[in-house]
């Protein structure tokens, strides 16, 4: 056996499972995360560190979400998700991101997201 397989014997895709999961429910996630989760990608700027991540702002507008696609291989993940968003002023939209997930010592270590810019912020008017 492989030391990727032995750091979660579930495996990156159930990690995920279980944290769109939760992340759909509202919360209750943040234990799925490394102490130094870092958060990339075509945002306005990165974060280290899991409770940056627990708190952005951005949770707070999901209202339901669906993983469209998901791969898993090693300690690496990918996933196609729909948001389901209502932004400050109420406006709702759906959101689809990628996101890519590296997995460390059975935690999600940190995820690379990427989606349209332009789109988000328009639909955020």
């Amino acid at each position: 056996m492989q030391r990727k397989e032995l750091e979660n014997p579930q495996g990156i895709k159930a990690l995920l499972k279980n944290y769109y999961d939760r992340v759909a429910k509202g919360g209750g996630w943040g234990d799925l995360l490394s102490e130094n989760f870092v958060l990339s990608g075509t945002i306005a700027r990165g974060s280290s560190g899991r409770e940056a991540y627990v708190n952005n702002s951005f949770f707070k507008l999901v209202r339901g979400l669906e993983v469209e696609e998901m791969i898993a291989e090693g300690n690496t993940g990918f996933a196609l998700v729909n948001y389901d968003v209502v932004s400050p002023k109420g406006k709702a939209f759906t959101s689809r991101v990628a996101e890519l997930w590296k997995m460390k010592e059975g935690k999600l270590d940190s995820v690379a997201i990427y989606f349209d810019t332009a789109a988000f912020n328009e639909s955020m008017e």
